[in-house]
């Protein structure tokens, strides 16, 4: 999927625009809508302040709209008086002007059309069969339990693994032996998933059965080192709705990505490429001295 700026940006807005349930945020008839005041007669909708609160960064939509509401409606106010005012010395028939007014068009149109139709598929039972997958992917979930001993050379970790072999613990071998941090705790490395360590150690560790070492060393940039897994098993799967949102946003993601690519798949469209376009652009730019 070819997610863009635009795709990304709707992303976001889709988790607090089509999908929010709070109060005026619907796709509501203005007719049955809540009127917030008016402006030279022309109402203003809690439809439309909601749909501004959405816009704005996560920082703001954190606090309680009460906050800055009626800065809200303040400035939807200033910006309608503002535009009659553009319209009236005729800055819509500039060029540059009119050119933005397309392009910011052309994105609200986007953004509802796209809204409704990914809305449509992020139904209960799309969030429920994606939970079910969830579930049923043990491997996901799958986490270890394990220890290492850490060293600074192939040979030491060779030596340390012959006298596993003949016997010796783990423990008080990486006590005594380990250059990590997790050493004297005899080597113990706590409960892990997979990333949550560097490849090389992960797949070592993961490959174990419980209660085994590894019989070969195992190199990442650390040093050398010796793996026993103490355990393996698999997690317990969060709730559905301790996993709702991250279900919606997932769909949302990969539906908007299916429906972007086809309706590129129809149209005609080149791309020159950035090289290019700089090329002209400096040309242009000297001409122009």
């Amino acid at each position: 999927m070819r997610n863009g700026i635009f795709a990304r940006r709707f992303i976001n807005l889709l988790a607090g625009a089509v999908l929010f349930t709070g109060i005026g945020a619907t796709a509501q008839a203005k007719e049955g809508g809540i009127p917030v005041g008016t402006v030279n007669g022309e109402t203003l909708w809690l439809e439309d302040v909601m749909r501004q609160a959405e816009r704005l960064p996560d920082e703001f939509r954190q606090a309680p709209l009460a906050n800055y509401f009626d800065q809200l409606v303040t400035d939807m106010i200033d910006a309608r008086i503002a535009a009659d005012a553009a319209r009236a010395a005729r800055y819509d028939s500039k060029g540059e002007v009119a050119s933005a007014m397309r392009i910011a068009a052309d994105r609200v149109l986007a953004e509802s059309w796209l809204g409704e139709t990914v809305a449509a598929e992020v139904t209960d039972a799309a969030i429920e069969k994606a939970y079910q997958k969830f579930v049923a992917d043990t491997g996901s979930r799958e986490q270890v339990t394990a220890s290492h001993i850490l060293v600074e050379t192939k040979d030491e970790a060779k030596a340390i693994i012959k006298l596993l072999e003949g016997g010796a613990d783990f423990a008080e071998l990486a006590k005594s032996k380990s250059t990590g941090p997790s050493g004297p705790n005899g080597g113990a490395l706590g409960t892990f998933s997979r990333g949550q360590m560097v490849p090389a150690f992960e797949n070592a560790a993961f490959a174990l059965a419980d209660g085994s070492f590894s019989k070969t060393p195992v190199q990442t940039q650390f040093g050398w080192h010796v793996i026993k897994l103490d355990k393996k098993n698999i997690a317990p799967a969060p709730t559905l709705e301790a996993m709702r949102d991250q279900l919606v946003q997932n769909l949302s993601s990969q539906s908007l990505g299916r429906v972007l690519e086809e309706l590129r798949a129809k149209q005609d469209i080149k791309i020159r490429s950035f090289d290019e376009i700089r090329k002209d652009a400096l040309a242009a730019g000297n001409a122009n001295q």
